[in-house]
């Protein structure tokens, strides 16, 4: 890719991040990134910096924390730069103005209590409308190549209700080409607390390896073509 996003899809990939980051946030209070304390530190910190920059810093955080889920590089399928970069030497961040509207407006909202409501509003950021989906019997062994949002949010939460004994990162490969469909996964990998890179890949990739295919309705045709396909 090595080019900005539209505005849109920007506006689209920074919200999704926001909203997911209130989530963990809310679900295990630490006063990092929201709230009165994280407030005061930064307008001490801050200086010439702008809320733009305050996302960024916060996105850049969190992909350390849990990498290549927030990083701009894996919602984008960007290859260029290190692979432990959230984003690349094209990147152009939010204006600041509009930084400043995403954020107060993401701090009016209440955040989402549960897996299900920050995934679809996720797939909202992005004006993707997820449909109940069915992903059938998933077990601890299973090995999945998952395609189209619908089913990556199904499958999400058979894996949440199954606990620690089903990794998202090991047993999952997702073939997602559309950017909001990739965030979700990646996204969706750390809300089960996955310390590993999910394994996504674009149609124009190899999968990595076979797996039980997982597809929904409202997957991208060239990525349910590769799914379909063999590794």
């Amino acid at each position: 890719m090595s080019r900005s996003p539209s505005d849109r899809d920007l506006t689209s990939y920074y919200s999704a991040a926001v909203r997911a980051l209130r989530y963990l946030e809310a679900r295990r209070p630490t006063g990092r990134r929201f709230g009165p304390d994280a407030d005061a530190r930064w307008h001490a910190f801050r200086g010439d910096l702008t809320t733009a920059d305050r996302i960024d810093l916060m996105t850049r955080d969190a992909d350390a924390q849990w990498p290549e889920a927030f990083g701009a590089r894996t919602t984008f399928a960007e290859r260029a730069g290190a692979e432990d970069e959230p984003f690349w030497s094209a990147w152009v961040p939010l204006d600041p103005v509009d930084a400043e509207t995403l954020w107060r407006a993401q701090l009016a909202a209440p955040a989402a209590t549960d897996l299900q409501r920050l995934l679809h509003a996720i797939a909202a950021a992005w004006d993707i409308r997820l449909a109940p989906f069915d992903p059938g019997p998933v077990d601890p062994a299973d090995a999945l190549v998952v395609v189209g949002p619908s089913a990556i949010a199904a499958t999400l939460l058979a894996f949440e209700r199954g606990g620690r004994d089903y990794d998202w990162a090991e047993q999952v490969v997702i073939v997602a080409t559309p950017p909001g469909h990739r965030q979700l996964a990646a996204l969706g990998g750390a809300m089960l607390g996955i310390g590993r890179p999910v394994r996504i890949v674009t149609a124009t990739e190899a999968l990595p390896r076979p797996g039980r295919l997982i597809a929904s309705p409202d997957a991208d045709p060239a990525d349910r073509a590769r799914a379909e396909v063999p590794a």
